[in-house]
């Protein structure tokens, strides 16, 4: 993969016809320069359905999150519709002597100083935010082992939440 400097009002432009378009950006590039598909440019269909977490990561909502806490609130409220019944167990996922998850802002102000919570969106569960990405990480790191999901899923749920929205213009490449 290649690396190129856009303008940001281009990069922009690139970013909202990807998503109204559904389809990434080398292929929106080729249209718009009228470069042919080639078979060694396009891509090869994929024997796996894509799964529900693929589509979570290109989801509009997903991906124009606001930083890091921002796509780490839309992951947990992912997690939390498809795990209703039980989410509760996020409750039981601690620091040493820091709750980190709570079914009120309030239980969370008086477990800690400085934990700016937030509401997970569509839950009754809050959460702390003012902790350092590798700890986001490590949170989700936790909740998705409690639901039975598998490490490479895990994984790329952490390296979902860090990175950037270029990083993840330029993966789509």
């Amino acid at each position: 993969m290649k690396t190129i400097n856009v303008a940001s009002d281009v990069y922009d432009y690139l970013l909202a016809q990807v998503a109204a378009a559904d389809r990434s950006i080398s292929d929106l590039l080729r249209e718009k320069l009228g470069i042919p598909t080639t078979p060694k440019s396009s891509p090869r269909p994929s024997t796996e359905p894509k799964s529900e977490l693929d589509e979570l990561f290109n989801s509009t909502e997903f991906r124009y999150a606001k930083g890091v806490v921002g796509r780490f609130l839309v992951l947990l409220a992912w997690l939390y519709r498809r795990h209703k019944g039980d989410f509760d167990k996020v409750e039981t996922i601690k620091g040493r002597g820091r709750l980190y998850f709570a079914k009120s802002e309030r239980a969370l102000h008086e477990a800690g100083r400085s934990v700016n919570p937030k509401p997970i969106p569509g839950s009754p569960f809050w959460v702390i935010t003012t902790s350092p990405t590798d700890l986001k990480q490590q949170m989700i790191r936790a909740v998705m082992f409690a639901f039975g999901y598998k490490q490479n899923d895990v994984g790329r749920a952490e390296s979902a939440i860090a990175s950037s929205q270029r990083q993840r213009l330029l993966d789509s490449l």
